[in-house]
């Protein structure tokens, strides 16, 4: 199977005109003082409502292979003084920032991209927390006016396959609009 990788080209008032992070996030269950990793985060579209929804209390990691979409999030972030976000210039498949750690890890429209969204998987699984999730957000297997080629998309079939190759648990599953899906998958 191969993969893009790419850079939204289009603006982010344009972007929320499909989707809304911050109800995306809250969908995903996000909270006050809670660890978020946002693995693909390319220039913070989530990462920048999430570090406002965990507060000072919570933690974000930011992690993405585009260095200059990462020097962009920066930016921001130095611009809005958020200081609650860690970024890594890092490929998904070498994540591995901790154990238990997180409460979400979060997938936007990326976990297709990965060459290896297996190991991706069973990485989120050791940083995850007991009680954590994974949330996958992704573009539906269908034909789409926007977003990736439809032969790289994951259907939400196939990421039921690999979550339990991962060893991970498929707790949900949401068809969202006549784009996106949403994925939630559990430690077993």
């Amino acid at each position: 199977m191969e993969h893009h990788q790419h850079r939204f080209t289009y603006y982010e008032s344009e972007r929320r005109k499909r989707q809304n992070p911050e109800q995306i996030l809250h969908n995903a269950g996000l909270k006050e003082g809670m660890c978020f990793m946002d693995i693909g985060c390319n220039n913070g579209f989530f990462t920048l409502p999430a570090a406002k929804i965990v507060g000072e209390n919570g933690k974000i990691y930011a992690v993405d292979i585009d260095n200059d979409a990462l020097n962009e999030l920066k930016d921001k972030l130095l611009m809005k003084n958020i200081s609650n976000v860690k970024v890594f210039n890092l490929p998904a498949e070498a994540t591995m920032l901790g154990e238990k750690m997180a409460d979400i890890i979060f997938f936007g429209t990326c976990l297709h991209d990965f060459k290896d969204p297996l190991k991706v998987l069973k990485n989120a699984k050791t940083m995850l927390k007991d009680k954590g999730v994974i949330y996958d957000y992704d573009w539906r297997k269908v034909k789409t006016e926007l977003g990736p080629p439809l032969q790289i998309r994951l259907s939400t079939n196939q990421v039921k396959q690999l979550a339990e190759s991962a060893g991970l648990r498929f707790g949900a599953s949401n068809i969202l609009d006549k784009n996106f899906y949403a994925v939630v998958l559990e430690k077993t």
